[in-house]
């Protein structure tokens, strides 16, 4: 019977090996046929082929998100570039340098299309990002929490050994020690503050080229203003398939949450398919 388990584990691990990299062939040739398509012009179909991609792909990836925003842009929707591009620039995505330096300039020429989008019909647009803002989304990396991790492992480890020692060098591990608990503390609380904030507030892109937003969680409640699509979000409450949203301005009212990129939640596939002949 042993024999039997350890032949079925090994087919089953077999099975498992081979699945993952069926699937990772097939994220790879819908990669490929979308940029094939984006160098053709066909930006509507490699915007299909990305989400094909990324729909099948298990993590995040920055280049994935980069050609998304990019081809979105070309398509001139500003909502989805917005939040793909942001997507691509968010720690989990691991961008390079390279991903992330184009990122950033292909952002700022949506954000300048925005601007004056926003402006030539009245709607209302995100301020842009402060310098909190870029702290508190370096804050959000794992690598900082690590670092908070590593911190106070090595000051618990610096104080356990330094008994081993001389009076002398005693003096100077407690000091190291005491440096290396206030950087785990420093660190670390920098760290949760930052998840907290984005876990109370999560940030959202407004998808549509124009969101409205109402008084109440419901079609029938009052416009009360419109939003800039690719303007930036604070969702803060949800119910009933709407959430209320804050500018961070601090204008507040409701908008229907198909209609809000949440940056941190799951990718979502907002192409539609072509019509069939």
């Amino acid at each position: 019977m042993t024999r039997m388990r350890i032949r079925a584990l090994s087919i089953f691990a077999l099975f498992a090996l081979t699945a993952a990299s069926a699937r990772a062939d097939v994220v790879d040739d819908a990669f490929a046929r979308g940029n094939a398509l984006a160098a053709a012009g066909d930006y509507a179909g490699a915007v299909r082929a990305y989400e094909d991609a990324e729909a099948l792909l298990p993590g995040r990836s920055a280049a994935l998100s980069f050609n998304l925003g990019t081809a979105y842009a070309q398509l001139g929707q500003l909502g989805p570039a917005t939040y793909h591009l942001r997507r691509a620039l968010q720690p989990q995505a691991e961008a390079s340098v390279d991903i992330a330096e184009a990122a950033r300039r292909n952002l700022g020429v949506v954000r300048q299309r925005a601007e004056v989008a926003a402006a030539a019909a009245n709607l209302q647009i995100d301020r842009p990002e402060t310098w909190r803002d870029a702290a508190l989304s370096a804050l959000r990396s794992p690598a900082f929490g690590w670092l908070s991790v590593s911190a106070g492992w090595l000051a618990l480890l610096v104080w356990v050994v330094r008994s081993r020692y001389r009076e002398a060098a005693r003096s100077a591990l407690a000091g190291l020690a005491a440096v290396l608990a206030a950087l785990y503390l420093v660190i670390g609380g920098l760290h949760g503050y930052a998840l907290r904030t984005e876990l109370g507030a999560p940030q959202a892109i407004a998808l549509p080229a124009k969101l409205e937003v109402r008084e109440g969680p419901s079609i029938h409640r009052k416009t009360v203003f419109t939003v800039q699509g690719g303007s930036r979000l604070s969702l803060v409450e949800r119910g009933s398939g709407w959430g209320r949203v804050r500018l961070p301005g601090g204008l507040e009212g409701w908008a229907p949450l198909s209609e809000l990129g949440e940056l941190a939640a799951p990718p979502r596939r907002l192409a539609s398919e072509p019509p069939s002949p």
